[in-house]
């Protein structure tokens, strides 16, 4: 994931190029993460934008929804909502697993910045997230338009997920539902999601499991599927359409042995 500041000299920026180089950490160091909050609160007064653009990033690794939405709401507010601004919101949102909204943030973000590529990569990205696999197959045409020598991102999965919704193997709605009982199941559980993968059935064509990384145990993320499971069966409408096409699966990150 890609935040970016307005102004790439600013110690702000340099505080965000540091968060960035742990985003991918399952469980961040805390003491390096409270060293960068105080250098961030120290910021608030010369450079608000950039403080509370670190802060926003700092909620979001931390999985706290509140502070997201603070700081990220004042950092829009004082940059008059430019690209950069709408970006991160929509980058650390998520981060904490709210994808439907950080799609608005990033469509914004590239309606005012339709050729900047960190906008670009991210809206395709919240596109998948959020269910809108046809969209998402657009925006990765219109990438391989502007930049034609350089790799899409995300091209394999936005381009099985839309041609599996235009064969009439799913709708996006259904998947949509299904994302968002995914979410709140996780979100109930206070499990932090670390990231994200489409993995296409290759036996079975237009099927797809949707893994959601989390950090917990094997017990707890099994606990998180059986949630899922349950309230997905609760529903006949979801059991026929996506039913198996479209899964989501929680997996548990051990911070000793990786991914699942």
């Amino acid at each position: 994931m890609t935040y970016r500041t307005s102004t790439p000299a600013t110690k702000a920026s340099r505080l965000v190029e540091q968060l960035r180089s742990i985003a991918s950490v399952d469980e961040p160091n805390d003491l390096l993460l409270r060293r960068i909050e105080r250098e961030a609160r120290g910021l608030t007064t010369a450079d608000p934008v950039g403080a509370h653009t670190v802060l926003g990033v700092l909620a979001s690794l931390r999985g706290n929804a509140e502070d997201v939405r603070y700081h990220n709401d004042i950092a829009l507010q004082q940059s008059g909502r430019i690209a950069d601004s709408l970006n991160n919101y929509s980058v650390c949102l998520l981060q904490i697993g709210e994808a439907v909204e950080a799609f608005e943030f990033a469509r914004e973000a590239f309606q005012r910045a339709p050729d900047n590529s960190v906008v670009l990569n991210q809206l395709i990205r919240a596109a998948i997230e959020s269910a809108h696999f046809r969209e998402a197959r657009d925006l990765c045409d219109r990438w391989s338009a502007l930049y034609p020598d350089r790799p899409v991102p995300y091209e394999s999965s936005a381009r099985g997920l839309a041609g599996a919704v235009e064969r009439g193997a799913f709708r996006e709605e259904s998947a949509r539902q299904v994302l968002q009982i995914a979410q709140e199941v996780r979100s109930a559980a206070n499990a932090r999601q670390v990231q994200t993968a489409v993995v296409e059935d290759r036996t079975e064509p237009d099927s797809f499991l949707y893994k959601i990384h989390v950090l917990a145990s094997p017990a707890a993320s099994a606990d998180l599927n059986e949630q899922l499971a349950d309230r997905v069966v609760a529903r006949p409408d979801l059991m026929a359409d996506p039913g198996l096409e479209f899964v989501p699966m929680f997996i548990g990150v051990r911070l000793d042995a990786g991914h699942a």
